[in-house]
Formats: structure tokens, sequence, C-alpha cells
């Protein structure tokens, strides 16, 4: 393990397994709160809470498999990137249903903004915004001090980590050098 992969790795050992745990806490989190509030779930919460835990464990498997990589065992990393590339479409399927469904409970069913439909319309935005932040842009700056200093200084949003190594390993599947 290189010496700047120390630091990586020990970050990566708890992280992805936060990720792994909010692809269950946050969306039962939700559900509860809305049972909570004497509301009922509905299919645009079922709908949400799917598509928000889906790309959460798509983002521990990620960082999951990276760890595995910094400790020298790539079969892991290996194993998983091209799964996870191949779930780009299905991923962002899942939150265009989400947010067809709860557009269509807004509109079709009476009762305005319930529970359930806050409750769903955050888990898809959610959803959205991990689609983002794994498949095309670094949305995430506040866990780490060199990205939120990079933020904070202008350079802005760069492509995401798992972006990068998906497009790395398309370009040496063709058999191509990737410079990137």
């Amino acid at each position: 393990m290189s010496a700047k992969a120390g630091p990586v790795a020990r970050r990566l050992r708890w992280y992805w397994q936060l990720e792994a745990a909010n692809a269950v806490i946050v969306p039962l989190f939700a559900v509860g709160l809305v049972l909570w509030a004497g509301g009922e779930a509905t299919i645009a919460l079922f709908a949400a809470a799917i598509a928000c835990s889906t790309l959460l464990v798509i983002g521990a498997l990620y960082w999951r498999a990276v760890l595995r990589q910094l400790e020298r065992a790539s079969a892991s990393f290996d194993y998983w990137l091209p799964r996870l590339a191949a779930v780009e479409h299905v991923s962002l399927l899942l939150v265009f249903a989400a947010s067809i469904t709860v557009a269509l409970e807004l509109v079709l069913l009476e009762g305005g903004w319930t529970a359930a439909r806050l409750a769903a319309a955050s888990l898809t935005a959610l959803a959205a915004l991990e689609y983002v932040n794994y498949y095309k842009v670094q949305l995430q700056h506040f866990d780490n001090w060199a990205d939120f200093k990079r933020l904070m200084t202008g350079r802005g949003f760069r492509k995401a980590h798992m972006a990068r190594d998906i497009a790395a390993w398309r370009f040496r599947a063709r058999g191509q050098d990737f410079v990137g």
C-alpha cells in the first residue's frame, strides 16, 4: 500500500460501511417518519426508497472495491467495476420511475403534498444526487478536506471518481490506453 493509500484506505474502511448502512437506514427513517405522522406508505414512497437504496448500495460496492484495490486485492475492483458500469442506465431508470411516480401521485391523487409524497420526493432527490455523484460529477465535498478546499478555492467540481474509473475501464476494454 502506498503512503497516500494509507489515509485513503482508513477513510474508506468506514465510508463504504456508512453508505451500505444508509441504504437501509435512510429509506426506513423516511417511511418511519411518514407512519409516525399518520401517513401511509404509497407506491411513490416505495419506488423512491428502491431508487435511493440502489444508488447507496452502488456507492457502497464501489468504495469497498476501491478499498480492496488499495489493499492490493484488485480482484474485487476488477469484478465490480464492469457491473457498476452496466447498471448505470438501470439506476437512472429507477430515478426516473420514482420521479414520474411522485409526479403522478401529486397530479392524480387528492391531498397534495402529504407526508408520504414529501418523503418520496426527498428520497428521489437523494437518489438523483447520488446518481450524479457516482456516475457524472463529484458533488460531495464535505467529507474530505482536500475536496472541500478545492471547491472553496473556486476550482469547482470534477468528474466523479467512479465515472473516471469506468471511463478508464472502457478504454482498457477496447485495448486503448487511457489518459485522464
